[in-house]
């Protein structure tokens, strides 16, 4: 049976906010992507030890790291060596942690598809050796904004490296934003499952400009289908709510590419809170 977690900046910057909502609703773990404005290459070892803290007064594991590996541009070589340092950093997090995912992109999609997974491959060979001497996957992430813009193609791209080290986040939610995309479940899901290392959970559907967050239940996702599958199949690994949506205004394109800080996070205690109960009663997520 899988565990469950939520990634703390869709509930507040303060991580003592996101941690009682956690406890509240009986969750396993958090996980990591923006605390006090700043995302993991920004923190220091304080701001490690604190987390750690934090999720320890609360009976909570912290179970990813979610990084914003390579969301850059591929030619950006200042960023990506930054992104080599923030990496490091973030290793170390995670063995303070206790935990061993940290999630990467594949740059931002520059319309060459496949064409450019030889130059990301390149790319990826010095966080892999990062990855394999500190006993960490990194784990990718399919969205429409990046190289890899949907869970089929993503399978191409870990077939290609062939590393031990690199697995799959899947975000079914994104794959609905990506409209050439397979439906998330079934299709999605059966070519990705074997890469799976983690899973985020969010529903999307279509809006006015293309696709905006739902309120779980209202999207495009067959949730039913999804959690019921990761039951059948006995994953072990995490599912974490990134809701995304938020009850009074929702999130700009920008906010949703890139997030982090009070202007991501503000109203998302309340909408997280509307996520977790309907995954709760409509769901039954916890129940085997």
């Amino acid at each position: 049976m899988y565990k469950t977690a939520v990634i703390t900046d869709e509930v507040s910057q303060d991580l003592v906010t996101a941690a009682k909502l956690a406890q509240r609703f009986n969750l396993d773990a958090l996980e990591i992507r923006s605390v006090n404005e700043r995302n993991p290459f920004q923190m220091n070892k304080q701001d490690f030890i604190d987390i750690k803290n934090i999720a320890d007064d609360f009976g909570l594991s912290i179970c990813a790291i979610s990084s914003p590996l390579f969301k850059c541009d591929i030619n950006d070589e200042k960023t990506i060596a930054e992104h080599y340092e923030g990496l490091k950093r973030c290793i170390e997090a995670a063995h303070l942690w206790g935990c061993n995912i940290i999630r990467g992109f594949t740059f931002w999609n520059d319309g060459q598809g496949a064409d450019s997974f030889e130059k990301i491959a390149q790319y990826y060979k010095k966080p892999l050796e990062y990855a394999k001497e500190g006993n960490i996957i990194i784990a990718i992430e399919s969205e429409p904004s990046v190289c890899t813009y949907n869970s089929s193609i993503l399978v191409d791209f870990l077939q290609l490296v062939d590393s031990p080290n690199l697995a799959a986040i899947w975000d079914p939610g994104n794959e609905i934003a990506d409209h050439k995309a397979p439906p998330p479940y079934p299709d999605g899901y059966k070519r990705l499952k074997p890469y799976i290392c983690h899973v985020h959970l969010k529903d999307m559907k279509k809006g006015r400009e293309g696709f905006e967050p739902a309120l779980l239940g209202e999207g495009e996702v067959d949730y039913h289908g999804v959690l019921n599958a990761l039951k059948r199949d006995d994953y072990a690994g995490y599912v974490s709510v990134e809701t995304h949506y938020r009850i009074k205004s929702q999130l700009d394109e920008e906010s949703i590419l890139k997030p982090q800080g009070s202007g991501f996070s503000e109203g998302g205690l309340e909408a997280t809170e509307v996520y977790l109960t309907i995954l709760r009663d409509k769901y039954k997520w916890m129940e085997k």
